[in-house]
């Protein structure tokens, strides 16, 4: 790698950045992606439109409102089941396609203050899976027992690994009226997943969910720097406060194995980024920009840096 775009990646990852951990991090472990959610909804939904190729445009349809149960739980079913799987292979073997992830937590959690903050729009539980299994101590806002409550002030500032799940988690589940963790699903309980569509808006306005928006909010706000990882800036709940804020000047390193349109108009205007996807096989390409008043460059290099692995091997 260019030695220049070597040092500044370093450099603007020096002190912990906020972590953004987005669907397409884990579509390498067999997670389903947004198309193929659509794909099965399609398939199950009476009236679902099967010429659609945006899941979000079309769950915003109204006529999906008296659905939306149903849509939930096939999404949910959808996700748990490849979520099993993760967690089979993990403790099998504690599988080796897994590193990347330690070497993400590892390398910010020796620097201080100890903490590592990641905001997730994902309902999968791959990165608590890692964590229990190393150890590791984390919270969701909860405190992992069956029926807990959420309680913001399970975030910790010391030694901890903060998951911000925006949009809900696999084990969180509606119990007389409030939402609980509980550990595996039981029949006749609603999971508490915030579906795409417009209505994840309304949604936002319950606890918990209100208080991770506004916790995710105060994490991008007082961030030094953005590793972004698989995430296509797609989502209106952390995108504008994200742009807004590298537009002032705040760094951001992407890694993703393609990065979406999206992602280029919302950094229009990013001052300090570096971008890494697939090029070809075992090759990135790397478009980056070091400041303001410089221009932006895209180089080639060879091997799979838009990974996690490869790229956590480089800091």
């Amino acid at each position: 790698m260019d030695e220049e775009i070597l040092i500044s990646i370093q450099g603007f990852l020096k002190n912990p950045p906020l972590i953004v951990w987005g669907s397409g991090a884990t579509i390498p472990f067999g997670l389903p992606s947004m198309w193929h959610l659509n794909e099965a909804l399609k398939k199950s939904v009476d009236g679902f439109d099967v010429e659609n190729d945006n899941l979000e445009i079309e769950l915003g349809k109204d006529k999906y409102i008296d659905q939306m149960p149903q849509i939930k739980q096939i999404i949910w079913k959808i996700v748990q089941d490849a979520d099993i799987s993760v967690l089979r292979r993990i403790v099998s073997n504690g599988n080796t396609e897994f590193e990347g992830i330690r070497l993400l937590y590892k390398k910010f959690l020796d620097a201080h203050p100890e903490v590592v903050n990641i905001v997730t729009t994902n309902y999968d539980r791959v990165l608590e899976h890692i964590l229990s299994y190393d150890n590791i101590s984390f919270s969701d806002g909860f405190n992992g027992k069956s029926l807990s409550f959420f309680d913001e002030k399970n975030f910790s500032t010391q030694k901890n690994v903060n998951i911000v799940k925006v949009h809900g988690s696999l084990n969180w589940f509606e119990v007389d009226t409030e939402i609980r963790y509980m550990p595996s699903y039981t029949d006749g309980y609603t999971p508490q997943i915030i579906a795409p569509g417009k209505n994840k808006y309304q949604e936002a306005f319950k606890r918990p969910y209100r208080e991770l928006i506004q916790k995710s909010d105060n994490l991008i706000s007082e961030a030094s720097s953005f590793l972004i990882v698989g995430f296509g800036f797609n989502d209106e709940h952390l995108t504008p406060k994200i742009s807004s804020k590298v537009n002032s000047g705040t760094p951001i390193i992407l890694i993703t194995k393609e990065i979406t349109e999206s992602t280029f108009t919302e950094l229009e205007n990013a001052q300090k980024y570096v971008l890494l996807e697939e090029l070809d096989e075992n090759k990135t390409k790397i478009t980056y920009k070091m400041n303001q008043s410089s221009e932006l460059k895209c180089i080639e290099v060879d091997g799979n840096l838009w990974q996690l692995k490869e790229f956590m091997e480089i800091l």
